[in-house]
């Protein structure tokens, strides 16, 4: 749409037609370029009519002219308009001579063409008029028209198809900035949508993170105090309560790297790990961008809580490596039991794919078929370093 619309003001490359080069007044002022040129006509002419004193009051009226053309005729009115037309026509048949009624009214004609009718027509209908009157001379009518007459008839078109440009290209301007400006609110609203969105995911993992590993731990401790294992019981339960404080701790953080948007990526990954569980950090992560930090640590936080709650007790490895231009982790766990802690959301794993397709990369989740984890699942994933950089997996 802003594109057409610039083609237009450039003077269209489509076919339509434009005159840019005679936009070379203000509006407003327009309609005294035509008073200049019949005033400058009766300036030099006057002197072979006879007749001063009509050529004063036809300069008057060139000036009656111009500020009818100036103003509307709903505000003047019709009458005002067509009487001062008339007065043009009048005196500049008793100035002009024997053909001075037919060329006034020729010039008030083509101008009027000019301001009402689309470029091309009237321009089609001035050149009809003007050869018209070429033809009429070369014919050898008994009194030909003056050039000067059928000068002045070709240039009063210009004018109106100079007032026409002009508001045609003032609408046009008006229509692109008012498509700028909804453009730039579509886009204000979907960088707001977006921006939700990666919040709300932010808070689903940390939220999801802490609160089902002290859901576990509490069903853990109701299934150790009804067997009669009070010690063992009180130790989970002080164990939930060291993942409440974690997790508001890691509340706390996500929301400063949120707003500070830096992350020290390794730091993160080893206080997430809990005992029991491997991690294997290589390459240079502490290069990568801190968009791509911080979706790392979602990934691997969300693949560590899916292997705690379908698979307690089994083996977990974190592999987390730079890569060149990427950043490729994998979460895999061994078989296990699993813990009901209540219905999922079914949030996580979209969540995963969701946080990998934003940033250009590519992930795997599935179970393990084979080698030491078989039976197991698997999630992997490849990022860009920094924000933006292709996928070329």
């Amino acid at each position: 749409m802003r594109s057409r619309l610039r083609r237009e003001l450039e003077g269209s490359d489509d076919g339509t037609f434009s005159l840019a080069w005679l936009d070379l007044f203000d509006e407003r002022a327009q309609p005294f370029v035509t008073t200049v040129l019949l005033a400058l006509a009766f300036l030099i002419l006057h002197p072979l009519a006879g007749h001063l004193w009509l050529s004063y009051v036809l300069l008057a009226v060139c000036g009656l002219l111009a500020y009818a053309r100036l103003v509307p005729a709903r505000i003047l009115g019709l009458l005002p308009h067509f009487a001062i037309s008339l007065a043009f026509a009048v005196c500049g048949g008793l100035v002009f001579g024997a053909h001075g009624w037919a060329i006034s009214m020729a010039i008030l004609a083509c101008g009027h063409v000019g301001v009402v009718w689309p470029p091309r027509v009237a321009l089609g209908l001035t050149c009809v008029t003007v050869a018209v009157s070429l033809v009429s001379n070369f014919l050898g009518a008994d009194e030909p028209w003056p050039w000067w007459g059928v000068l002045l008839i070709g240039l009063s078109v210009l004018p109106g198809i100079a007032t026409q440009n002009r508001r045609r290209s003032l609408a046009l301007s008006r229509q692109l900035v008012e498509q700028t400006r909804r453009t730039a609110e579509s886009d204000a609203r979907a960088s707001a949508l977006a921006e939700r969105g990666r919040i709300a995911r932010e808070i689903h993992d940390v939220l999801a993170h802490s609160l089902s590993g002290v859901s576990l731990q509490l069903e853990l401790a109701g299934a150790q105090l009804e067997a009669g294992q009070w010690e063992q019981g009180r130790a989970t339960v002080q164990t939930a309560r060291g993942l409440v404080v974690e997790g508001l701790g890691e509340a706390r953080r996500a929301v400063r790297a949120l707003r500070e948007g830096t992350i020290d990526l390794p730091t993160t990954l080893q206080r997430m790990v809990q005992q029991g569980e491997e991690l294997d950090l290589g390459g240079e992560l502490g290069s990568a961008g801190s968009t791509t930090a911080q979706e790392v640590v979602r990934i691997v936080q969300e693949a560590l809580t899916n292997a705690r709650r379908h698979a307690h007790g089994a083996g977990v490895r974190v592999r987390v490596a730079g890569e060149g231009e990427h950043v490729v982790l994998d979460v895999v766990n061994g078989p296990g039991e699993e813990i009901s802690a209540g219905a999922g959301s079914g949030m996580g794993l979209v969540g995963i794919r969701e946080r990998v397709e934003l940033l250009g990369g590519s992930c795997s989740i599935g179970p393990v078929n084979d080698g030491e984890y078989a039976g197991g699942w698997s999630v992997a994933a490849r990022l860009p370093m920094h924000q933006g950089s292709p996928d070329v997996t």
